[in-house]
């Protein structure tokens, strides 16, 4: 038996447990011992204790302001923790005796780059769990991510020079060599990017390994769906999705059969927008099961849920709030799959959107040619391939 840490650090909601579940099921049932480390222990209480895991809070640093939207991944880590090397050594002692106490043999992380650092503090081989953002691509300076405003090289140099001296400050701490590139940070035994090229954030990453996404962890009931005549649509919603109200209202006046799950929707809003083709659900929807039935999908473009409704053929309206979810909902309408709704500009009314998404049959076309892409591609084999690679790591075998 391997004693292995999966560590949770940047992120929020359920995405992040819920994708990686199946493997964690899979690894305990191969006999491994699996220790969660999570951001979030809300998330945790809902889905890991029916599955008898136990989990702990991750070491966390609170944002620090910075003026602007992030521009690179630098720009990220200097606002939780890396833009003073006093505030991410404590992060990393943290961290470090996590790993001891737990006697973690490998670590797995998922959008932790603090627990990859501890890691190389301690000697500990490391397996990345990445869908695509949260692992820039091997250049310096890293590259912009917000590709439609021109940056000098000079401004992204700036911004990774200041979070890799503290990245140095503190691998100098422990006795371990500089880093003379951010990206260093991330030469890890194994990075396994859990994505397909098409939905990688980095279009110019370069030469990849894509291990394909992992299987649905089956949470939750099939959609309710009402007993309408038309095209079924689900959505799947938070409250602080961008234009959420412009969506509800499309989805009333379309009059279409529609489930939408929008977790802390209240009973005001709830009573204001239902009607008996709009039904709304307070409990979690098995996504696996809503993408099969659905016609179509509106989402906040988390990546786990995109993919399962791609992976079934259908198309999306891509609602992000954020740098991650946005670059996501670009790629997906670069396939000509989907329509993403800039949450940087007024929504307006987003029939027209809706309409075209249903009424014009190339969506549904590139969504169904991606989903055949891939079709031969199990979610079991990427199951088993990954345990396998674990365990070849956990031997101290470096070679896939």
């Amino acid at each position: 038996m391997n004693s292995l840490l999966y560590a949770w650090e940047f992120g929020a909601n359920f995405g992040h447990i819920g994708a990686f579940l199946p493997l964690g099921r899979a690894l305990r049932d191969s006999g491994h011992q699996v220790h969660w480390t999570v951001a979030q222990t809300a998330p945790a209480a809902r889905l890991l204790e029916r599955e008898g895991f136990t989990w702990l809070q991750a070491p966390l640093a609170t944002e620090r302001p910075r003026s602007g939207p992030p521009l690179t991944y630098a720009d990220i880590l200097l606002r939780f923790g890396y833009a003073d090397a006093d505030d991410l050594r404590g992060l990393v002692v943290a961290w470090r005796e996590l790993m001891r106490l737990s006697g973690t043999r490998l670590v797995l992380t998922d959008h932790a780059p603090t627990a990859v650092l501890a890691a190389r503090t301690l000697g500990l081989p490391v397996m990345l769990f990445s869908n695509g953002f949260t692992v820039p691509p091997r250049q310096r300076p890293l590259p912009n991510m917000r590709p439609w405003t021109a940056l000098a090289e000079a401004q992204l140099l700036a911004l990774e020079d200041a979070a890799l001296a503290s990245v140095n400050t503190v691998l100098a701490h422990f006795g371990q060599a500089p880093l003379d590139a951010l990206w260093k940070l991330f030469d890890v035994a194994e990075e396994a990017l859990i994505t397909y090229p098409e939905l990688d954030h980095y279009e110019q990453r370069g030469p990849a390994r894509y291990w394909g996404s992992l299987p649905n962890a089956a949470i939750g009931a099939a959609p309710p769906w009402p007993d309408r005549p038309g095209k079924r649509l689900f959505a799947y919603l938070r409250p602080e999705t961008p234009h959420v109200e412009a969506v509800l209202s499309a989805l009333q006046a379309l009059s279409q059969p529609t489930v939408v799950y929008l977790p802390g929707l209240s009973p005001e809003a709830r009573q204001r927008w239902q009607s008996p083709h709009l039904v709304f659900v307070a409990e979690p929807v098995d996504i696996a099961a809503a993408a099969r039935s659905a016609d179509a999908a509106i989402t906040y473009s988390s990546l786990a849920t995109t993919t399962a409704v791609l992976l079934e053929g259908k198309p999306l309206l891509l609602l992000p709030s954020h740098l991650e979810q946005f670059l996501l909902a670009r790629r997906v309408a670069a396939m000509g799959a989907g329509i993403a709704v800039n949450p940087e500009q007024p929504a307006g009314d987003l029939r027209p959107a809706l309409h075209t998404l249903l009424e014009q049959p190339a969506f549904t076309e590139n969504a169904r040619i991606f989903a055949a892409k891939y079709a031969a591609f199990g979610q079991d084999t990427v199951i088993a391939n990954l345990v396998k690679r674990i365990e070849t790591l956990c031997a101290g075998q470096g070679t896939p």
